[in-house]
């Protein structure tokens, strides 16, 4: 390999020898460590260059890490929004059949004890009064909306069984307490329906929830329906006994029969609006799963005779006629679960 002769480092060599033949030892020194200087110009920018490059080289790399990683996080974010196959969750994330607990109650204890419990969608989930005296519904209470006098089922949810309701909103001044609100509308942008729970009253042991019904369409809908329907089981049991008024229906154990005895009462109390109640079999109302889908989730009811002459396992319900609901129209009424 041959050395390369450079002709710059030649000629200041050779002009160095000069100056120190002429005695200019003091300008040869300047002149040499002028060179130095630039040797250490040369390094330092050879040194700049380097890392410049190594700069540029991580900088290229975290461009395309982040190339790639944006696409890989878009997709997480799809997969957390989309509900998983058979999950009954919307994109939004509210489980279509819903039994959590959105408010909750309780006050006293022993005998003067009330517990109420009220779902995400507007569901009783629990009444108990007094302590360990439970009405156990295992998602089972709930509403339904109907139109052309029941013929038409716009919307119904009794907590493990619904369909043509949309996402809820709510209106919660405190969470996980009443008063609650919740609204939601009907899959076929018929209705709109409004929930209001107010507050337990502690003494006389009921809770009122106050329902509002909308006809947000831009025609006159006939034989509008609503009902509050539920499989309850008094004392913690499925034998109950059953009866009715014109105003309300109920379910209770005989203080002979069971001891100690229970009973909750379902009431309509809007007088001045149509009304009606009805006991039913659990059977008729929860339906065989195939060809008939139960009264759960319509208006109507099949009725029993009443009041039961043996203990069974029976559901209750109340049902408001509103006849036709114009453009824009809006019916409100009351409902009242109590202990009996």
């Amino acid at each position: 390999m041959y050395h390369q002769i450079n002709p710059t480092e030649m000629f200041r060599e050779r002009q160095l020898a000069l100056l120190e033949e002429a005695d200019g030892q003091r300008l040869a020194r300047r002149l040499r460590a002028g060179a130095g200087r630039e040797t250490k110009a040369r390094r330092s920018t050879v040194a700049v260059s380097t890392l410049g490059l190594l700069a540029a080289l991580l900088a290229a790399g975290l461009l395309a890490l982040f190339a790639f990683s944006v696409p890989a996080f878009g997709k997480q974010s799809d997969v957390r929004q989309q509900s998983a196959p058979g999950s009954g969750k919307t994109e939004a994330g509210v489980a279509i059949e819903s039994t959590v607990v959105k408010a909750s109650f309780a006050s006293g204890s022993g005998f003067n004890f009330l517990g109420v419990k009220v779902s995400d969608h507007g569901n009783l989930l629990s009444f108990e009064s007094p302590a360990n005296q439970e009405a156990v519904f295992g998602g089972r209470e709930g509403y339904a909306v109907c139109s052309t006098n029941g013929s038409t089922h716009n919307g119904h949810d009794t907590g493990e069984v619904e369909g043509g309701f949309g996402t809820p909103t709510f209106v919660q001044p405190t969470a996980g307490a009443f008063p609650l609100t919740v609204t939601r509308n009907t899959t076929d942008g018929k209705f709109q329906l409004k929930q209001v729970w107010a507050k337990p009253d502690a003494t006389e042991k009921d809770i009122t929830v106050t329902m509002t019904l909308k006809n947000r369409s831009s025609a006159t809908i006939e034989g509008v329906l609503m009902s509050r329907s539920g499989d309850f089981d008094a004392s913690g049991t499925s034998n109950d006994r059953g009866a009715r008024t014109n105003d309300s229906a109920w379910l209770w154990d005989d203080a002979t029969l069971v001891s100690p005895p229970g009973g909750l009462m379902l009431t309509a109390l809007t007088f001045g609006t149509s009304h009606s109640t009805g006991i039913e079999t659990q059977s008729t109302w929860v339906g065989d799963g195939t060809t008939n889908s139960g009264t759960r989730q319509a208006c109507g009811a099949d009725r029993v005779n009443t009041p039961t002459t043996a203990a069974s396992d029976f559901t209750m319900k109340v049902l408001y006629l509103f006849g036709n609901l114009s453009a824009g129209q809006s019916k409100t009424v009351k409902f009242e679960y109590g202990r009996m």
